[in-house]
């Protein structure tokens, strides 16, 4: 997208009556915020997104955060969910950072005492991220974020090339074990009420790489507050892939992945599932209770040899990742 056409769409945005967020949320920069070159390029950046007519910007670095609301103090700030902003103190540090919102990290999405703990301590806006099937507490989170952020700057030495091992684990631990459908931490749009009545001020809908279709049907879901159908059609997590941004990337010789099975999750069962967390501690594990695994069996369907299918092709990939076996052998 051209520099005109972005901020034909911002016009177009303002026309409709709706704010423009423009999103700078990458995890790190990889220290090119110190280079003066690089800096300037940043500043630069920001002074463009001030002119145009951007309402509010997006991040995840605290110094980022800082250096906007001391230089463009009329942009508004949000704190990304990448941010891990999921307790009262970092919420109140973000806020006296000069946060106009916040999204909290979807981990306390059902954690019902915290959140209105969080409510209690800052004034600033507060939203969550509906949709997302990440693995609850997933430990490839900081990495992922990691990748995708180097992966996406001009300036890292690889042109762009991304190798997706956090989508890949992930997606295989939700396919060997269908209760992570359920731990995941996404909210039923039944459910958003309940949200707004602790609360919330504002819900976020992941899946800005999703076709338009796609977009405006999750969207219109939640806005509608019900919906009777397969709840994976409207929850979002992106799909194993390799990418290649730029004109040269590693020599590679790899299994390529499909995407994966389609899982349907009854909605309408699910009616007053949310009800168990609000007095559920899920931080100590799921040792002694078996709600999410028993609630899989009753609303989750999957095609099994197909899904069996798709573990056994994740599983060479990630050989292929752990063993070294991607970069083709050199010949002398």
């Amino acid at each position: 997208m051209t520099i005109e056409q972005a901020e034909e769409y911002i016009k177009l945005a303002h026309s409709a009556g709706l704010t423009f967020n423009y999103l700078l949320n990458a995890p790190c920069m990889n220290n090119m915020e110190w280079h003066e070159d690089t800096h300037r390029e940043l500043l630069r950046h920001l002074e463009w997104l001030s002119n145009a007519g951007v309402d509010r910007v997006t991040v995840a670095i605290p110094y980022l955060a800082e250096l906007i609301k001391c230089q463009f103090p009329h942009l508004k700030l949000e704190i990304s969910t990448i941010a891990h902003v999921n307790s009262v103190v970092r919420a109140k540090l973000f806020e006296s950072l000069g946060a106009d919102s916040i999204i909290l990290h979807t981990n306390v999405n059902r954690d019902f005492k915290l959140l209105r703990a969080i409510r209690d301590a800052v004034k600033c806006e507060l939203g969550v991220l509906t949709n997302s099937l990440c693995l609850y507490q997933c430990p490839y989170e900081y990495y992922h974020n990691n990748t995708l952020g180097h992966a996406s700057q001009n300036y890292n030495s690889l042109n762009g090339f991304y190798m997706d091992y956090c989508v890949t684990r992930c997606t295989l631990e939700r396919f060997r074990d269908a209760s992570q459908f359920i731990k995941s931490r996404w909210i039923r749009p039944e459910d958003i009420p309940i949200y707004e009545e602790t609360g919330i001020d504002f819900f976020k809908i992941a899946g800005r790489a999703m076709p338009s279709e796609w977009i405006i049907n999750a969207t219109a879901v939640y806005s509608s507050r019900q919906y009777q159908g397969n709840l994976g059609d409207i929850l979002y997590v992106p799909n194993p892939k390799i990418e290649y941004a730029g004109p040269t990337s590693p020599s590679i010789e790899i299994t390529r992945i499909g995407s994966p099975p389609k899982v349907y999750i009854d909605n309408q069962a699910l009616e007053g599932f949310i009800d168990f967390f609000k007095k559920q501690d899920c931080l100590s594990g799921c040792a002694h209770c078996d709600y999410c695994q028993k609630t899989a069996d009753k609303v989750v369907r999957l095609d099994h040899p197909e899904v069996d299918e798709y573990i056994s092709v994740s599983k060479s990939f990630l050989n292929d990742l752990t063993s070294s076996r991607i970069f083709l052998a050199k010949k002398y």
